[in-house]
């Protein structure tokens, strides 16, 4: 039904007008349709009518407003608000799916109240209520009291811990020599505060809590802290990991200065940041007994340190002066495994171990590890400018693969210096470079193929890491094969209809705009939100989210990563959700549409059938 000359009738009901909108800004709306089951403005108004409006935030219901509009010539939304969720103004919609229904008419509403069935003509109401009012008597005494605002602020506390901050108990200047249970505040003056037993099954303790993720502990100090002894503020994330033990120091002025030690609750590792100094024995029992002993002085040796356990002992020290070794032998002049002099690395004893060497060069090795301690491991290969530096994987003595820095001389700008895999041939002469990856712009470069190692399993990209633009010589090629498919049959007449209740629309993407404002271009498409609605109000809710041509992807929130440097690795990522459509099946589909609709055209030309929609 239309309705003409400006106005509502009254007989057009405010539910049945409803539609869908994804357009932003604090101006005028365009619309986006009817929902299923509803009638769009521009169907149920005459041209100029004004009406009352109700928009609501699907993806942000605390947006919402209500005011007087009309449609203007290209179909949108002028909105004059009277109230809404940004204090009356007009609400400036972010990206997301809105609602925009017509509110209740005022006629209606005004013979809805012109009854004239007031409360008082309900009979019996006044006795119901007369004795409901018990409490009356005792709030009128309460408000009769002479007492002030603090006095009635008393009355709001919620619990004890409440009432104690109402009544300013949280400082206590002086204390005795009782024992007393102080939650929050401070207990300042004291001199000396003593812990007994008194006769107690347990034995005595001063136990400093803390909430988690903060500092519990004990500060020692002259005016301000020098020393603080007790739990550290890292989370607790379990398996008894955090809340570790610490000793941390402060400057002069009281501000914190280093954490010389900490042990981890979980492992009782201990990391020491300053140098340990020992004058004696460390030992550890078990097994055996590991000894350091400092400044000890030979013939031929000194600053040895010795670790010593039941198989026998491992020394290392310097070599007349001139050297460092290390070795089974407390005389490291002989018998040693490894020495180190300014002419590099011997290592004659060394046949599989760990190291760290620079100079020189180590031959006999089976096997280089790297052990991960308190930091990442890293192996660190230097090279002069414009030289190569890379690992060489080999057959026997024939090269295989090389991982290498190429030589290439840097030039500014980051460029130079690119990371490539070469592959060789069975003589170990180079084929050339399988993979390149350029030190400028990241980009990497295959000479050969890129396919997933295994088939129809891997997605190229993700939901939340999308690929911008992907540039081809052909189009991809799909599936097709009989034999992969299964349940084939003509489309539903019910999702051709549905399909027909589709409308393409023109828009500009949000970030577009964002970036480039005015100069964002224009495409031609479909809304998912809208597609899932018209398939669903033919053929019910749910069904559209089961055909391949709609998808939804939600993934979570993700902290940034950094390496051991502090260089940003990836970063931040909000949790989110995303609507999106398959546009080959969605063409498909228009085309199954169209040419339902041309056979019913030529039949209806031909003398008879339906054109249909």
């Amino acid at each position: 039904m239309v309705i003409s000359e400006g106005a509502i009738s009254e007989w057009v009901m405010a539910d049945l007008v409803r539609e869908v909108c994804f357009d932003v800004g604090d101006g005028p709306l365009l619309l986006g349709g009817a929902l299923a089951g509803y009638r769009a403005f521009a169907d149920a108004l005459g041209a100029g009518a004004r009406f009352p409006y109700m928009i609501v935030g699907v993806d942000d219901p605390a947006a919402w407003e209500a005011g007087s509009g009309t449609l203007d010539g290209e179909g949108r939304l002028v909105r004059e608000p009277m109230a809404s969720s940004a204090g009356g103004g007009a609400v400036s919609f972010a990206p997301g799916e809105k609602r925009v229904g017509l509110v209740l008419h005022s006629g209606w509403i005004a013979a809805v109240e012109g009854h004239g069935h007031g409360l008082a003509a309900i009979d019996g109401l006044g006795d119901a209520l007369a004795g409901k009012q018990d409490a009356s008597a005792g709030l009128d005494a309460l408000a009769g009291l002479a007492t002030t605002g603090f006095g009635r602020g008393w009355l709001e506390r919620a619990d004890a811990a409440a009432g104690r901050v109402a009544l300013e108990l949280g400082s206590i200047a002086t204390q005795a020599a009782d024992n007393v249970a102080i939650a929050g505040g401070a207990a300042t003056g004291l001199t000396t505060l003593g812990v007994s037993r008194l006769g107690q099954a347990s034995a005595a303790q001063v136990s400093i809590l803390a909430d988690p993720g903060q500092v519990a502990g004990l500060s020692l100090g002259t005016g301000s802290a020098r020393w603080m002894i007790g739990r550290g503020s890292g989370a607790e994330s379990g398996g008894d990991a955090g809340s570790d033990f610490i000793l941390s120091s402060y400057a002069d002025n009281g501000s914190y200065k280093a954490t010389p030690l900490s042990i981890a609750r979980a492992s009782g590792a201990v990391t020491m940041t300053g140098g340990l100094s020992v004058n004696g024995t460390v030992a550890r029992q078990g097994s055996g007994t590991t000894s350091f002993l400092a400044d000890r002085t030979t013939s031929n040796i000194n600053s040895v340190m010795e670790f010593r356990t039941t198989a026998g002992a491992l020394f290392i020290g310097n070599r007349d002066g001139t050297s460092f070794g290390v070795g089974a032998n407390a005389n490291l002049s002989t018998g040693s495994w490894m020495t180190v002099s300014a002419s590099g690395v011997s290592a004659p004893g060394l046949t599989s171990a760990n190291a760290q060497i620079s100079g020189g060069s180590v031959t006999g090795l089976t096997a280089l590890g790297l052990t991960q301690g308190a930091a990442a491991a890293a192996l660190t290969i230097d090279s002069a400018a414009g030289q190569y530096a890379g690992i060489s994987l080999r057959s026997g003595t024939g090269l295989r693969w090389t991982l290498r820095k190429a030589n290439v001389a840097e030039s500014g700008s980051n460029a130079g210096s690119d990371l490539v895999l070469h592959r060789h041939d069975d003589s170990g002469t180079a084929i050339g470079a399988a993979w390149q990856v350029q030190r400028a712009n990241g980009n990497s470069l295959f000479d050969g193929s890129v396919a997933p190692l295994t088939d129809n399993v891997r997605t190229m990209g993700l939901p939340s890491q999308r690929w911008s633009v992907i540039y081809a010589a052909s189009g991809t090629i799909n599936t097709s094969d009989a034999r992969a498919k299964c349940d084939v049959g003509a489309v539903p007449e019910a999702l051709l209809d549905g399909w027909g209740d589709v409308q393409w629309r023109q828009f500009r993407f949000v970030d577009a705009v964002a970036a480039k404002g005015e100069a964002a271009r224009w495409h031609v498409g479909l809304v998912a939100q809208a597609v899932r609605d018209a398939i669903d109000a033919r053929m019910g809710e749910g069904a559209a989210v089961r055909l391949g041509l709609l998808c939804h992807d939600a993934w979570p929130a993700e902290a940034e990563e950094r390496d051991a440097e502090g260089v940003l690795i990836r970063p931040a990522r909000a949790a989110g959700a995303r609507w999106g459509l398959r546009y080959e099946e969605c063409l498909a589909l228009e085309a199954a549409w169209q040419r339902r609709r041309i056979d019913r055209i030529e039949a209806l030309v031909l003398g008879g059938g339906d054109a249909g929609g």
